[in-house]
């Protein structure tokens, strides 16, 4: 039996010797595949990563501007937020508080024409001119008299670039724009692979003041990042930044802080946190009647064609937030 058992020792290491040779062979090899599929970057731009957008892997940048792909074109918006009660003219009779001020600012923003030229392409479509005389009798939507309707908490996107009179129809089969009496192609924002095997390019939604755009949207609205999101990296495309300074600092600063919103959920009666079980089972019980109250009106009014209901949605600012001019720097 010692006999046998040193027989056995003397086979197992030329056994090992073949299995593991046979696993590093095998390891080399998936070594091998798998720096074939890694994608180059330079040092200088370490934290850039480009990937398959198949893959769902965006490219990660961080917050320092020299880490952003470079800026194409610039475009500057002229912005207002208007009081508490909704306007803009001189006054003289009320408090100076906060509520009750006006703010004037310009935004400056940098579009990534290099990774995303059909975003690109399409923004600067719409940062034309408000008003020309040439065209007067068929006007081209602008951003120059769009508007900052609502802020997303759940992700701290402000959402902008809403046109009035601007929406989709349907027209022959096809779906296209209407703004006023002038029909215009609806094109999608989605960007073209570039043929060489890399894919298209995406930024992630890791930083404050990147501007985004829904993927599949075919109206120009966009939005603008107040914090790291990236949880909007398979939803949304970045396609360029707002470029900081002191008016855009202030001008996120308001809508993030200080413009109240509105909000769908049921207002709290007392700050009093309930201490019983009856007690929380009460108000949890009114919070759902509330809720079933309120989806219940709801559906009514918009069965019956309330158009009102439309312009009642969660997040919407309750000051207004206004583009008055655009123009291409």
């Amino acid at each position: 039996q010692q006999q046998q058992q040193q027989q056995l020792q003397l086979q197992k290491p030329s056994c090992d010797r073949s299995d593991r040779r046979a696993f590093l062979n095998k390891a080399s090899q998936t070594i091998a595949l798998a720096s074939s599929l890694l994608v180059p970057y330079s040092a200088s731009a370490s934290t850039v990563v480009s990937m398959d957008q198949a893959a769902g892997a965006p490219q990660l940048i961080d917050d320092n501007a020299s880490s952003f792909p470079p800026i194409t074109q610039k475009v500057a918006f002229d912005v207002r937020i208007s009081r508490q009660d909704g306007t803009f003219y001189v006054r003289d009779d009320l408090p100076d508080t906060p509520e009750n001020k006006v703010f004037y600012g310009r935004l400056m923003v940098g579009l990534f024409g290099t990774i995303a030229p059909v975003h690109v392409e399409n923004f600067l479509r719409y940062s034309v001119t408000a008003y020309d005389a040439a065209e007067i009798d068929a006007p081209k939507p602008s951003y120059g008299k769009s508007s900052f309707n609502r802020f997303d908490d759940a992700t701290g996107l402000l959402e902008g670039g809403f046109i009035p009179s601007l929406e989709i129809t349907d027209i022959g089969g096809g779906t296209s724009l209407r703004y006023g009496p002038s029909i215009i192609p609806a094109k999608l924002w989605i960007e073209k692979s570039t043929g060489n095997g890399e894919g298209v390019q995406k930024i992630s939604h890791i930083g404050k003041g990147l501007l985004t755009h829904k993927t599949l949207d075919l109206l120009p609205t966009f939005g603008i990042t107040t914090r790291k999101a990236p949880e909007l990296d398979g939803t949304n495309v970045v396609f360029g930044r707002l470029l900081p300074d002191e008016s855009s600092n202030e001008f996120l600063r308001l809508v993030r802080d200080e413009i109240p919103k509105y909000s769908m959920d049921r207002p709290s009666q007392s700050d009093e946190f309930p201490t019983t079980e009856a007690e929380r089972a009460t108000k949890e019980l009114a919070s759902r009647v509330f809720s079933a109250q309120r989806d219940f009106f709801r559906g009514a009014a918009k069965s019956f064609g309330d158009s009102r209901i439309g312009k009642i949605y969660e997040g919407k600012l309750l000051r207004r937030v206004e583009v008055t001019k655009v123009e291409m720097l």
